[in-house]
C-alpha cells in the first residue's frame, strides 16, 4: 500500500482501504458507510498524508496548515457570500474565516465520490453536488445547466486549534451564533453530534396485541388539541414532542376544572327558590367559588385531569414494552435524576400502588426542566445532548399515550 494512505489511515483508524486492479478504494471517511472514494492508483496520494476526518462535520482538517476546510456549495459567482472574510478570538486565539475555491485535495476526494447507500443522514457531507460540478461534462443537458455561472465555494477556518484547546464542534458551534446573530440568512455550519451510549427501545404499539380495528367511532376533537397532536408527529425533536404532548394535558387540565365548576354552579343557579333565597344561595356561590380557587394550582389541576381520565390499564403496556427502562432510576447529563417508575419485580397482574399519581410526578418533573432547564428545587437539568434525547423515549411514548386517553375523552 502507498505510504501516504497507511498515513491516512493511522490518522483516520475509520477508513478502509480497498485495492483493486487499477483503483484504489477509500471508504468510511468521516466514518460514514454512505459513500466512498475511487481514485485511480496513477492518484498523487500525498496531499492525504496529512488530513483527518472530523466526524461531526463536513469538513476536512489540513495539519500541514491548521485549517479547516468545511464543505460548503457550488454557489452562484454573484453571490456575496464569497466575499465574506473576517477574523475571530476564541479562548484568546485569533482565527481567520473566509469562503474560497476549495483546496486540490477536495477536488480529488470529490471527483472520486461514490454513493454506496440510496439515503444518506450526512446528505454525503455535500460531496455529491461537487462531484456532479467537476463532472458536468459527462452529465445530461439539464444538469450542466443547473451548473452555470456557479462556482464550488468552501468554508475556510484558519488559526491556532491546539492552542484553543478545544474541539472543531465547540468553535463551530460558537462561529454558528455569531454568524447568525449578525446574518440571519448566513449559511452555518451542520453538526452531526455522535451518539453514545445509544439504547434502542421499544415502540408500544396497540396492534400488536389486539389487532388494528375494523370499525372506529371517531371523537370530534377540540381544534388545539387536534394540532397539538398533528405538530408533535411532524416534530423530529424528542424535547420539543415531549413539550407539546405536555401542552395537551395543560389544556385539558385547565378546562376539565372548569366545565367541573361550571356543572356546579349551573346547578345552583337552576334552583326553582334562587330568587326567593339570594342570601343563602350566594354563600354557595362563594363557597363553590373558593373551593375552585383552592385547587387552582396546575399540579393539582393534571393529578385530577389524570384520575378522572387515565387508569393503569391505559398506561400499563407502555410501561410493560420497556420495563427495565422504567423500574430503574434515571439520571440525565446534568444531574436531573428520575426515580424509578415500577419495581424491577413487577407482575403488571395488579395496579401499582400510586402509580398514576408517580407517574404524573415524573412528567411533570421532566417537562419543568425541559421548558426552564432547571428543577424549581434543584441546580439539576437535561442537557440538550443525544443521549439526553434518547433517554428520553420511553417517557414520550408515555405521556403520548396519556395525552392520547384524555384527549378522546375531552369535551
Amino acid at each position: 500500500m502507498d505510504k501516504n494512505l497507511e498515513t491516512l489511515k493511522n490518522n483516520n483508524p475509520s477508513i478502509e482501504i480497498v485495492e483493486e486492479t487499477d483503483h484504489i478504494n477509500i471508504s468510511k471517511m468521516w466514518d460514514d458507510s454512505t459513500f466512498m472514494c475511487r481514485l485511480e492508483k496513477t492518484t498523487n496520494f500525498s496531499p492525504l498524508a496529512n488530513v483527518s476526518f472530523p466526524n461531526e462535520l463536513s469538513a476536512i482538517y489540513h495539519k500541514d496548515t491548521s485549517t479547516l476546510e468545511v464543505i460548503f456549495s457550488p454557489i452562484l459567482q454573484d453571490d456575496p457570500i464569497k466575499e465574506r472574510v473576517f477574523n475571530f478570538f476564541y479562548k484568546g486565539v485569533e482565527f481567520k474565516a473566509s469562503f474560497g475555491e476549495p483546496t486540490e485535495l477536495f477536488k480529488i476526494i470529490a471527483t472520486g465520490f461514490r454513493e454506496t447507500d440510496n439515503s444518506s443522514d450526512t446528505d454525503y457531507r455535500n460531496l455529491r453536488k461537487f462531484r456532479d460540478y467537476y463532472k458536468q461534462d459527462t452529465l445530461p443537458k439539464y444538469i450542466q445547466k443547473y451548473f452555470e455561472n456557479r462556482e464550488p465555494i468552501n468554508f475556510f477556518i484558519q488559526g491556532d486549534f491546539d492552542k484553543a484547546a478545544s474541539n472543531f464542534v465547540a468553535i463551530a458551534k460558537h462561529l454558528n451564533f455569531y454568524m447568525h446573530y449578525y446574518d440571519r440568512e448566513t449559511p452555518v455550519l451542520v453538526i452531526f453530534e455522535q451518539e453514545q451510549d445509544k439504547k434502542d427501545y421499544k415502540t408500544p404499539c396497540i396492534t400488536k396485541s389486539n389487532g388494528f380495528p375494523k370499525v372506529i367511532n371517531f371523537t370530534t376533537f377540540d381544534p388545539v388539541l387536534i394540532d397539538l397532536f398533528q405538530i408533535s408527529r411532524r416534530t423530529a425533536n424528542v424535547r420539543l414532542k415531549f413539550i407539546f404532548y405536555f401542552q395537551v394535558l395543560e389544556y385539558c387540565a385547565y378546562y376539565h376544572l372548569n366545565d367541573d365548576l361550571k356543572k356546579r354552579l349551573t346547578n345552583i343557579i337552576k334552583r326553582p327558590d334562587l330568587l326567593n333565597n339570594t342570601n343563602d344561595y350566594s354563600k354557595l356561590l362563594i363557597e363553590e367559588f373558593k373551593d375552585y380557587f383552592r385547587q387552582n394550582d396546575d399540579s393539582i389541576k393534571l393529578e385530577k385531569l389524570l384520575s378522572d381520565f387515565c387508569t393503569w390499564d391505559d398506561i400499563k403496556h407502555e410501561i410493560e414494552c420497556n420495563k427495565e427502562y422504567f423500574s430503574n432510576d434515571l439520571v440525565f447529563d446534568g444531574g436531573l435524576k428520575i426515580p424509578a417508575l415500577i419495581s424491577d419485580k413487577e407482575t403488571f397482574e395488579t395496579e401499582p400502588k400510586g402509580i398514576l399519581k408517580s407517574a404524573k410526578g415524573n412528567i411533570e418533573k421532566i417537562r419543568n426542566v425541559l421548558v426552564h432547564l432547571r428543577e424549581s428545587r434543584e441546580n439539576k437539568v437535561i442537557l440538550p445532548t443525544p443521549k439526553n434525547n434518547n433517554l428520553l423515549i420511553p417517557y414520550l411514548h408515555l405521556i403520548q399515550r396519556i395525552a392520547e386517553k384524555i384527549a378522546i375523552q375531552h369535551e
